[in-house]
């Protein structure tokens, strides 16, 4: 019942996500209060309430938390005047790409252009100003890769695996095969 609802307010918003230049997986779960402009959702993937993302690309199975803002324009600090209105030189055109399979928390701020690679976790209330490798843990202001998320050998059968182009039966059939490398 729960899924229905959200491919039903999926249908809903498809005039809507068409003015504004988006595609959205069906499959997806777009919460409440979710601004979005020239963003591409893939498959079951999650974004919570109250974000706001302009020019994303996201993967398939995300987790975006609620808060969260990515993209947008960046004003021109650097001329005579930072009103878009006065100014030409704002920046706006930079495409912000999220891999397959990342999380990202509460509250995190991701400029625009910026690179997450696929299986990386974002820390809440993290600044993402620079690109973030693939199976990292990232955090912090400004966001900084503290660790990998899970061992190279481990990491290397899972991107093999392909599971992300999966149906969500199929890719936790995969998974469910593969947990025994945690061990």
């Amino acid at each position: 019942m729960r899924t229905l609802c959200f491919v039903l307010r999926n249908l809903l918003f498809l005039p809507v996500n068409a003015l504004k230049k988006n595609r959205v997986s069906i499959s997806s779960r777009i919460c409440a209060n979710v601004c979005m402009s020239q963003c591409k959702v893939g498959r079951h993937t999650y974004i919570g309430r109250n974000g706001i993302l302009n020019g994303t690309d996201i993967g398939n199975y995300c987790s975006i938390a609620p808060g969260v803002q990515i993209g947008g324009m960046e004003h021109s600090h650097w001329w005579l005047s930072t009103s878009p209105r006065l100014s030409n030189t704002c920046v706006d055109n930079r495409i912000t790409t999220i891999g397959h399979d990342v999380w990202i928390g509460a509250g995190v701020v991701v400029r625009q252009g910026v690179t997450i690679g696929n299986g990386a976790v974002v820390g809440a209330l993290s600044f993402v100003n620079k690109d973030v490798p693939e199976n990292s843990l990232c955090f912090g202001v400004p966001a900084r890769e503290r660790r990998k998320r899970l061992s190279s050998n481990v990491y290397e059968e899972l991107v093999s695996s392909g599971y992300w182009c999966l149906s969500a039966k199929k890719a936790k059939a995969k998974l469910d095969s593969l947990e025994h490398l945690l061990q």
